[in-house]
C-alpha cells in the first residue's frame, strides 16, 4: 500500500522501468515468504502477543530504514539500498500476516469468524483511506518527496508498538495443548500429505495471484494511459478504501449469515468485471474511474473475507499459528511472482508512453479466481 500507489513517480526518481519497479514491489513479499515459511518452526511456540510485538516492531523499524534513504544523484544506489530495505520490512511483515489471521482464529469460534474477519479487512480499507491519500498527498505537495509516506507510517507506529505492548493481553490457550501439536516439520508433512490443506493453500495462492498481478500497476496505468494527474491518484484509493470500509462489516455479517462458501462464489464472481475493466480502460471521465475501482476494491476485498474464514477452519487451533504462517509464506511468494510476472508482461516504450499489453494481466487474473473458484468447492471445513 505504501510503494504501489507510488509507481510513477519512483519510476521517473529512480530512473527505473516497469520490469525493474516490479523488482521493488516483489521484494517485501518474496522476503515476507522466506520468513513466513520460517515462521512453521517457532510461532506455535510463543505467547501471540510476544510474538506480536516483536514482528511489529521489527516491521516498522524495516519502514523507517526505508524513510532514510539518502536523495543521492546515483540512482543505481538509492534502488538497491530501497530493495534491501524493503526486504528487511518484508522479513517481519510475513510472520505478522500469519499471526493476524491465527489470532482472530484462536479468539471467534467459526460461527463469528466471518465478521472478525470483516472487521479486520476493515482495518486495511481505513489505511487505504487514511495512508494513502495524505501519503500521496504528503508526496505531490513537496515536490516529489517519496520518503514522505514512510516517515507518516513508520512515526505512529512507535506508538501503536506501545499500544500492543500495555493494551494487548497475553494469548496463550494454544500452548496447553503442546502434546497434541506435531513437530514443525509434520506440519509441512501433514499439509503435503492432505489434500484438502493443499486445496486451502492453493486457493489463497490464486486469489493473490488474482490481485496483485493487477494492483502494483493501476497508478502508472491510470497515469499513462487514462490521462489521470499524480494528483488525482490519491482519489482512486481514498474512495476504494471508503468504500471497502463500508462494506467489509457488512460482508462478514454475510458470511456468518448465508455460508462462507455462498458469499465467496458472489464475490469471486463479482470481482471479474472490475478486474477486466480497470486493465481495459482507456482516457474517461474521471468519475468513471472512481466508479470502477472503487468496485475492484469492494470485491476483491470481500473475496479475501470468506476465503481467509475458509482457510481458518482446516486446521486444529493448536496447530494454526504454523499452518497459517505457511499461507502466510504462500501468498508472501504469490504476491511476489505476480509483480514479476506482470512486469514480465507489461511494456513502455519511453517514459510517459502508455503501457502495453495491460488489458492481458486482466485476462490472466480471472483466470486466476476460476481457477481459486474451482477449488474452494471441495474445500472441507472443520472449526
Amino acid at each position: 500500500m505504501i510503494i504501489m500507489p507510488l509507481g510513477d513517480i519512483l519510476q521517473r526518481e529512480l530512473n527505473i522501468n516497469p520490469s525493474e519497479f516490479s523488482v521493488l514491489v516483489s521484494a517485501y513479499p518474496l522476503a515476507a515468504f522466506l520468513s513466513s515459511l520460517f515462521g512453521v518452526f517457532f510461532l506455535d511456540k510463543f505467547d501471540r502477543k510476544k510474538a506480536l510485538v516483536i514482528a511489529y516492531t521489527g516491521f516498522i523499524l524495516g519502514t523507517a530504514s526505508s524513510a532514510l534513504i539518502p536523495t543521492t544523484a546515483d540512482h543505481t544506489l538509492n534502488y538497491y539500498l530501497f530493495i534491501v530495505t524493503r526486504v528487511a520490512t518484508g522479513l517481519f511483515g510475513g510472520i505478522l500476516g500469519a499471526l493476524v489471521l491465527s489470532i482472530v482464529g484462536d479468539i471467534f469460534p467459526l460461527a463469528r469468524r466471518g465478521s472478525a474477519m470483516g472487521m479486520v479487512t476493515m482495518a486495511f480499507s481505513l489505511a487505504a483511506v487514511m495512508g494513502v491519500p495524505l501519503s500521496l498527498y504528503l508526496v505531490n505537495q513537496f515536490d516529489g518527496n517519496w520518503h514522505l509516506p514512510f516517515y507518516f507510517v513508520s512515526g505512529p507506529g512507535f506508538f501503536i508498538i506501545l499500544l500492543s505492548l500495555f493494551g494487548v493481553p497475553s494469548m496463550r490457550d494454544h500452548l496447553t495443548n503442546q502434546q497434541q501439536r506435531p513437530h514443525p516439520f509434520e506440519t509441512i508433512r501433514v499439509a503435503a500429505r492432505s489434500s484438502n490443506q493443499q486445496q486451502a493453500l492453493l486457493l489463497m495462492i490464486l486469489l493473490i495471484l488474482g490481485q496483485f498481478t493487477v494492483i502494483p500497476f493501476i497508478t502508472p496505468y491510470m497515469i499513462n494511459n487514462v490521462g489521470l494527474t499524480q494528483d488525482e491518484i490519491p482519489l482512486i484509493y481514498l474512495i476504494g478504501g471508503a468504500c471497502t470500509v463500508i462494506s467489509s462489516p457488512l460482508v462478514g455479517k454475510l458470511v456468518d449469515r448465508f455460508g462462507r462458501k455462498k458469499v465467496f462464489y458472489g464475490m469471486a464472481t463479482l470481482s471479474m468485471a472490475p478486474l477486466l475493466l480497470v486493465t481495459h480502460l482507456w482516457p474517461i471521465s474521471l468519475y468513471i474511474v472512481l466508479t470502477i475501482s472503487g468496485s475492484f476494491f469492494i470485491f476483491i476485498s470481500g473475496r479475501m473475507i470468506p476465503a481467509n474464514t475458509m482457510l481458518t477452519s482446516v486446521v486444529k487451533p493448536e496447530n494454526r499459528g504454523g499452518f497459517m504462517s505457511l499461507n502466510s509464506s504462500g501468498r508472501s511468494l504469490a504476491g511476489g511472482a505476480a509483480s514479476l510476472i506482470t512486469g514480465a508482461i507489461v511494456t513502455q516504450d519511453y517514459e510517459g508512453a502508455p503501457l502495453e499489453h495491460f488489458g492481458i494481466v486482466g485476462v490472466m487474473a480471472c483466470g486466476f479466481t476460476l481457477l481459486a473458484m474451482y477449488l474452494a468447492y471441495g474445500l472441507v471445513e472443520g472449526k
